[in-house]
């Protein structure tokens, strides 16, 4: 699963800060990066360093190819 599609399944679930707030945070956190970035990653401005992708990958169990597909 790509990482916009884990943002797209975690706007589904019920929390109290809005899921794709949540999610954002989420990665925020994990990677130490800004929310500015994260938004850039999930609208395909941008993309992480090869180590951010890693430690995503690693986060959600998946690899960093299948997060960041390369279109």
């Amino acid at each position: 699963m790509t990482l916009l599609e884990l943002y797209q399944q975690a706007k589904q679930q019920t929390r109290p800060v809005a899921p794709a707030t949540a999610f954002v945070r989420e990665v925020c956190e994990v990677t130490k990066k800004s929310e500015i970035a994260v938004r850039r990653w999930l609208s395909g401005d941008s993309e992480p360093d090869a180590l951010t992708q890693s430690v995503l990958a690693e986060h959600f169990d998946t690899t960093p190819e299948e997060l960041f597909p390369k279109s």
